[in-house]
């Protein structure tokens, strides 16, 4: 058994868990500009050894409170949505520079830098940008704090930031690991099954994560906003400053920017990957530390304040450390975290609880998520439908108007 099958049902994450570790290199992942990376399996070189299913996240994680993930830590029990904690703040690099060139205040960037300071990683690895490829994203494996801020800022793109698990199998150190949750979750599950994974991925940084974006949505962004796409050689999605926006930046010289949210509309969020409405993990439960824009009132105006969640010992040890030269740190509570995820929270919940209901509808393999209530409520099932619509129509909408 191989993992074609899961991309051929639709459920493929992009993560490259499953290039990375196939054992015979049996597995390729082309390119395509418009969905992201396709999975092929070489029928081939193929044993059906069974390991690229072992490290897929594609089927599904467990989220009971007895999960293997949580490793008996003692933490906070998890409470819907927020998963469990440590600890809880609102915070900002304490550099102002730093601050000001994060996307939501720089925090993932002091941490990582401090890390790679004070010794506890000897390389991140993370997303950056395809210099030779606007529309893409580049696994990136950083050692130095300047390549750690080269990457920084939202990738609102599909990233196989996993494929570099395969040079950490073939690198000894200690490595940090930066991902979105479905990133996170192949990395729980290489681990569980491999020792040399878990003892040199010894942190793992989680981004919420309301939805990802295929490559296709940054070229209906870049259309909306009068650029043609095969013009672009660089491309940002946030920051400097909070909130930021898209910077879109072509080889004539020429610079087009829109602020955010205002360019991630209903055409942009048609572009999404399909697995992604399947999924309920906003807040990286399986990190160490997560880290999200902090969405409320009091904050307006500010240079970008970040929600900040310590789950397991390993990160409120790193989180400690790293006060006050590196992070300025608020105490927050558990209402505040959800309260400031609200939108992430009627996706990850109510559109997603609908949506994995119509994919049962229509008789489509689904992924299986212990720990979460996936049973659908009358009001769930209409956030479902009412989503797919608006999918369906914006996507049909795209294809004609900005080919």
């Amino acid at each position: 058994m191989s993992v074609q099958h899961v991309y051929d049902d639709g459920l493929c994450t992009q993560c490259g868990a499953c290039a990375a570790l196939c054992p015979r290199d049996g597995i390729d992942l082309p390119w395509d500009a418009q969905r992201g990376y396709r999975v092929v399996v070489r029928a081939e070189v193929c044993n059906d050894c069974g390991h690229c299913v072992t490290v897929c996240p594609g089927p599904g994680i467990d989220f009971s409170p007895g999960a293997w993930w949580r490793g008996g830590e003692a933490a906070t029990p998890a409470p819907d949505f927020l998963g469990p904690w440590r600890g809880l703040w609102f915070g900002w690099a304490t550099d102002p520079g730093i601050r000001h060139a994060g996307a939501s205040g720089g925090v993932a960037t002091a941490l990582l830098q401090g890390a790679l300071e004070r010794g506890v990683v000897d390389g991140v690895l993370l997303v950056g940008s395809d210099p030779d490829d606007a529309l893409a994203t580049l696994p990136v494996l950083a050692r130095t704090a300047d390549e750690v801020a080269a990457c920084r800022g939202s990738k609102y793109n599909v990233a196989a930031v996993d494929l570099l698990l395969r040079r950490v199998m073939d690198e000894p150190g200690r490595y940090a690991l930066v991902g979105l949750p479905c990133h996170l979750h192949a990395l729980r599950l290489a681990q569980r099954h491999s020792r040399r994974l878990r003892e040199r991925v010894v942190f793992a940084l989680g981004i919420f994560c309301g939805l990802t974006a295929e490559p296709r949505a940054t070229a209906v962004a870049a259309r909306r906003a009068g650029v043609e796409p095969s013009d672009l050689v660089r491309v940002a999605y946030r920051g400097p400053g909070w909130p930021g926006g898209l910077r879109l930046e072509t080889s004539a010289g020429a610079v087009r920017e829109v602020p955010y949210p205002d360019y991630y509309d209903d055409h942009v969020a048609a572009c999404t990957p399909p697995r992604c409405r399947l999924c309920p993990d906003a807040l990286a439960e399986l990190a160490d530390v997560s880290i999200g824009d902090a969405w409320l009132d009091r904050f307006t105006g500010s240079d970008g304040v970040s929600d900040l969640i310590a789950r397991t010992e390993v990160g409120e040890r790193l989180i400690r450390e790293l006060e006050p030269e590196w992070l300025t740190l608020t105490e927050a509570t558990p209402d505040d975290m959800v309260c400031s995820q609200s939108e992430a929270y009627r996706v990850k919940r109510r559109v997603f609880r609908g949506r994995l209901w119509l994919r049962g509808l229509a008789g489509r393999p689904r992924p299986h998520y212990p720990g979460v209530r996936t049973t659908p409520s009358p009001g769930d099932v209409a956030a479902g439908i009412a989503d797919l619509t608006r999918e369906l129509v914006y996507r049909g909408l795209g294809k004609l108007r900005y080919r």
